[in-house]
């Protein structure tokens, strides 16, 4: 968490399947903590009220609204565990207050793999070309959040060689002004180029 309000460029691993849950165990911990206990540290803790517990004592987890905190895992280690399909978000440009303000880091790749020596290399790149581009565009004493804030996000992006994605966000869970113009042709290039990705893939 630290790394999302302090860093310039943060990596962070992520998964994007459904977390596992191992029901007898979670059962183990209600009965060894008592119910009160588990509702009062896990379940209410929850910052998107993506968990419950059912009577019978077993955990039922809304898997698509769960925003990955880690916070219940960490504290039912036995009966909790990421999923398979495991890899990392990379944010960029948090920062404490310096000329403009805190900012929270905002997400440029919502999820890449890194199974590979390629993706390896492709995560080193968006680095390099974040690092370059800071050089050329950056002002003295700026942060590379100021920068991104003063020039505009889509303009970065473009410098960096990256492609908008919705899933790029900077402030989950609030809703703002978005612009719908020539949003159903937009729409269609993102559609059209994950088919691309999902056929190269396979």
């Amino acid at each position: 968490m630290n790394s999302i309000e302090r860093s310039d460029f943060s990596t962070i691993g992520i998964w994007r399947d459904d977390m596992k849950v191992d029901q007898e165990e979670v059962k183990a911990f209600v009965t060894e903590k008592g119910r009160k206990y588990v509702i009062d540290n896990v379940i209410t803790r929850c910052p998107t009220n993506a968990l419950s517990l059912n009577d019978d004592d077993t955990l039922a987890v809304d898997n698509r609204n769960c925003v990955r905190c880690m916070h219940c895992i960490n504290v039912m280690t036995k009966a909790l565990s990421p999923g398979d399909d495991k890899g990392v978000t990379v944010l960029i440009g948090g920062k404490r207050t310096l000329k403009i303000g805190d900012l929270m880091g905002t997400v440029i790749v919502p999820f890449m793999k890194l199974d590979t020596e390629d993706d390896y290399e492709r995560l080193k790149e968006i680095a390099g070309n974040t690092i370059d581009f800071f050089a050329e565009n950056a002002l003295e004493h700026e942060r590379t959040g100021e920068m991104i804030e003063r020039i505009g996000l889509v303009n970065f992006l473009e410098g960096v060689g990256l492609d908008v994605d919705p899933n790029m966000v900077s402030e989950p869970r609030r809703s703002s002004y978005v612009r719908i113009d020539n949003w159903d042709e937009e729409a269609q290039k993102w559609t059209d180029r994950k088919a691309e990705e999902a056929r190269i893939a396979a």
